[in-house]
């Protein structure tokens, strides 16, 4: 009769230590799990808050008025406090440039250095602004055609870093006067 309890304790403890092993390790699996989790979700809303901010630059330049010859040209153009304004928006959109993709960095990079061009060369921005209508608004879309696709895109997170990592860096110094 020992044998016969000796065995069942045996078998009872071995199958609870088992257990026990099992559960542990799919408990520190699903922690893991969520520690990765919430890294993706502030990733993802670091993004967002940076393409909201890029949302806001793009619908601003949207706005086209005319001029009294009947030439287009964008709003921001029409007087200085717009002309300020437009470039607080383009800081808050480009000042964190880790969280936006690298194809629509460059093409804001691109917008910014034709602006810039702007303020360096030409003081009538109404001038500039009629001049480089065209310009501006084929870049703008193309901004916002890249805003959409990287929406699509928002919630792949590992493939995001993957880009990033593989980013060649494509500074160059900026002569206003080129």
């Amino acid at each position: 009769m020992p044998d016969f309890w000796i065995a069942i304790f045996s078998s009872s403890l071995l199958s609870g230590l088992v257990g026990a092993l099992i559960t542990g390790a799919f408990t520190l699996r699903g922690k893991r799990n969520d520690y990765v989790n919430d890294y993706f979700k502030t990733i993802i809303k670091r993004r967002l808050e940076a393409y909201e901010r890029l949302e806001q630059l793009i619908n601003a330049l949207k706005l086209t008025v005319l001029d009294d010859d009947q030439r287009p040209y964008h709003q921001i153009f029409s007087n200085e406090a717009t002309w300020t304004h437009i470039y607080k928006l383009f800081l808050d959109s480009t000042a964190q440039p880790l969280w936006l993709s690298t194809t629509v960095f460059s093409k804001t990079r691109e917008l910014n250095i034709m602006l810039l061009k702007a303020s360096h060369d030409q003081r009538d921005l109404v001038e500039f602004g009629k001049s480089n209508y065209a310009p501006i608004a084929e870049l703008r879309e193309e901004i916002e055609r890249i805003h959409a696709k990287d929406m699509l895109s928002l919630h792949n997170v590992e493939d995001f870093l993957k880009q990033k990592k593989e980013y060649k860096s494509g500074f160059a110094p900026f002569d206003p006067r080129d």
